[in-house]
């Protein structure tokens, strides 16, 4: 008989090097961000007091911000600039890079269309005598 493992929150999952990667929901996300950034925050030995007002915000959204509640992406970005996270923030959603087709695709050259003949002093078109089923 197999027991059934009761649902820990996000937070006992993380451990000093791996975190549990399996979230049921994006406010489980969010608080592991929040925590996250709280770990920094401490391990910087900053307040939060002195933290939000490095970044611009209030304590009290640094706070909420910790704790995954009700923060802004304004908020997470300058609190994340603030303590020196800014490019851990724009690495999150990389760049997308060229897909193989693609790249075959903007390799591949375009083959032109063939021009018409054109009488160069007038730039008038010419009709072409082999094709003149009329001509002499």
């Amino acid at each position: 008989m197999r027991t059934q493992r009761a649902k820990t929150p996000v937070s006992e999952h993380i451990s000093a090097h791996k975190v549990h990667m399996t979230f049921h929901s994006p406010s489980e996300l969010v608080e592991l961000l929040g925590s996250r950034i709280r770990d920094r925050r401490l391990a910087a030995n900053i307040s939060q007091a002195t933290l939000a007002d490095k970044a611009g915000v209030s304590r009290r959204a640094l706070i909420e911000l910790e704790a995954g509640r009700g923060s802004t992406l304004l908020t997470l970005a300058a609190v994340l600039k603030a303590l020196g996270l800014q490019d851990e923030l724009i690495q999150l959603v990389p760049v997308p890079s060229v897909s193989p087709m693609a790249m075959l695709t903007l390799k591949t050259p375009r083959k032109r269309a063939r021009s018409q003949a054109r009488d160069t002093v007038s730039g008038h078109f010419e009709r072409r005598t082999d094709d003149d089923p009329h001509a002499d």
